[in-house]
């Protein structure tokens, strides 16, 4: 039903992590709200859910694009960069070199040489970030159901959790204490569905956030690299080339000095 309205992007990468974090809340909020079967709280109830899962997948997601800088720079770079450099040992010379040729026949852009990767590696970054921009929206055009953007969603969801675990691990702290406090003002028992979804969902929180996640978001970023690049080459190689014109270096430019006009 939600993808009628939301592409599996948003509901995976995005509208999944807001569920998760706010789980442990909505179970407090249905076990305290006053007789759910009153319509009008029933209603309102139920569009408080929607809006706190989506607010927080919209704050996951926030969370997750501030940590993207520190995690490729804890990484070595941004995978699809990283793999393609040419000093880089992730894929073999044949194979970045079929890459290549195949990213100046089907763009018309021409890489940096080995000498000139070595000289100037920001600028050998910047125009293989460029290329990947390109082959991301070939490959949205070629094969947009294909393995390697169910990795880039998996990426999401992965890097989108791991950018908000301690407000998960908050989250589910105050759950548990909403819970453990509203059943000693009630009289009721400690143990209840409350405070076991909350407790549940803090050691996940923890376990997760710090055991799992971290290596998980990298080897699923590092997947989806690989699948774009080789579905790119496959799918290329396939087509005849579409003549583009070439693009010119950043040295066929000439500069103009602002104060010389």
């Amino acid at each position: 039903m939600f993808e009628k309205f939301l592409d599996p992007y948003e509901i995976k990468a995005r509208i999944a992590p807001g569920l998760i974090l706010s789980v442990a809340v909505l179970v407090d909020v249905v076990i305290t709200a006053p007789v759910l079967s009153n319509l009008p709280i029933f209603a309102a109830t139920g569009i408080f859910s929607l809006a706190l899962i989506y607010g927080l997948g919209n704050f996951a997601r926030a969370r997750g694009a501030g940590i993207q800088p520190k995690l490729w720079a804890a990484w070595g770079g941004e995978p699809s960069t990283r793999f393609l450099r040419l000093r880089d040992p992730h894929f073999g010379d044949g194979l970045k070199a079929s890459i290549r040729n195949e990213i100046t026949r089907r763009f018309g852009t021409r890489l940096l040489s080995p000498d000139e990767e070595s000289r100037n590696a920001e600028g050998a970054d910047r125009e293989i970030v460029d290329s990947f921009r390109r082959v991301r929206s070939y490959l949205r055009q070629k094969d947009s159901d294909g393995l390697w953007q169910k990795q880039n969603i998996e990426y999401g969801f992965c890097r989108n959790l791991l950018g908000c675990r301690v407000s998960w691990v908050v989250l589910s702290l105050i759950a548990v204490a909403f819970a453990l406090g509203s059943a000693v003002r009630s009289g009721q028992s400690l143990v209840n569905a409350g405070s076991i979804v909350a407790s549940i969902s803090l050691l996940c929180a923890v376990y997760v956030g710090w055991f799992m996640l971290p290596t998980a978001t990298r080897r699923v970023a590092e997947a989806y690299a690989e699948s774009a690049w080789m579905a790119f080459l496959y799918l290329s190689q396939g087509e005849p080339a579409a003549n583009p014109e070439p693009i010119p270096a950043a040295q066929d430019f000439i500069h103009v000095d602002p104060a010389a006009l």
